[in-house]
């Protein structure tokens, strides 16, 4: 790598190896031995100067990005983290051009599939911070640099949160399906009418519940609203929403929400 000769590569990889203390199993040293070229060896070790105290376990793994736990330090207080990586070897250039080009944030004019990865984490970083400081329940964001991603870890002992499909055939042992749905919709209201963002991807796959709560993770498709594909983004959304709640016996019309979305955008307009 530029910049880094043999030694010093050596190096970092030595220091990542004290890192990965908390390793556990075989299967996650495959996916560690996977996803950490040396371009995002030298990433990790400059953000484990800051933030990362000790690199934990695999919580999920992608076609697109890999996240794993870590115990971290996050303004001088120790923090849970997900470090999401993304794959700049097999990530899917052209399903991420939808969610990219009409962005206003990015300059699209000159991309190579190393640095439209970039610009995703870049983009998935702000999203987020937009839908946090907007009271959106999401991760808390950290930092990002490069493919790789630090935000908020949910869950408990290194134990990621549940996801909506993981409990639906059980989630009323867990929550009230009718105040969960009301609890959805109104983080929906707040991420599209405060934040001016779109999820685009929303579904029972990307809501997790975490101490009672639903979540929403992997921002990084989320659109801002005058994107040109912004409301049809959204009622689909919407209609997979509904399409989940129905197994509850939950009547929701999407349509109708959508169109008290559409007045509420507008008088806040």
């Amino acid at each position: 790598m530029k910049g880094f000769d043999d030694k010093e590569l050596k190096n970092i990889e030595r220091y990542l190896d004290k890192l990965r203390i908390k390793e556990r199993d075989q299967d996650d040293r495959k996916i560690f031995a996977e996803v950490l070229d040396k371009r995002t060896l030298i990433t990790l070790y400059k953000l484990s100067k800051k933030y990362i105290q000790a690199l934990g376990g695999v919580v999920s793994t992608g076609k697109e990005a890999n996240v794993f736990y870590a115990d971290g330090l996050v303004d001088g207080e120790e923090m849970p983290l997900a470090v999401k990586i993304y794959r700049i070897e097999t990530s899917e250039f052209h399903k991420m051009e939808d969610y990219l080009f009409g962005d206003k944030r990015f300059d699209m004019k000159k991309i190579s599939k190393k640095t439209i990865i970039y610009i995703w984490a870049e983009k998935e970083f702000r999203n987020l911070q937009k839908a946090y400081q907007e009271g959106v329940n999401v991760p808390r964001p950290v930092h990002y640099l490069k493919n790789i991603l630090l935000m908020e870890f949910l869950g408990e002992d290194e134990i990621p949160s549940p996801s909506l499909f993981d409990l639906r055939k059980n989630l009323a042992d867990f929550v009230n399906p009718k105040d969960l749905l009301e609890e959805i919709l109104e983080n929906v209201e707040r991420l599209v009418v405060s934040a001016e963002l779109v999820h685009a991807d929303l579904s029972e796959y990307n809501i997790l519940l975490h101490n009672g709560k639903p979540y929403f993770i992997d921002m990084g498709q989320a659109v801002l609203l005058d994107h040109p594909n912004s409301i049809s983004f959204l009622e689909r959304d919407l209609k997979n929403i509904s399409r989940f709640f129905e197994k509850f016996g939950l009547k929701f019309d999407a349509g109708e929400f959508l169109s008290e979305l559409m007045n509420k955008i507008e008088v806040e307009r």
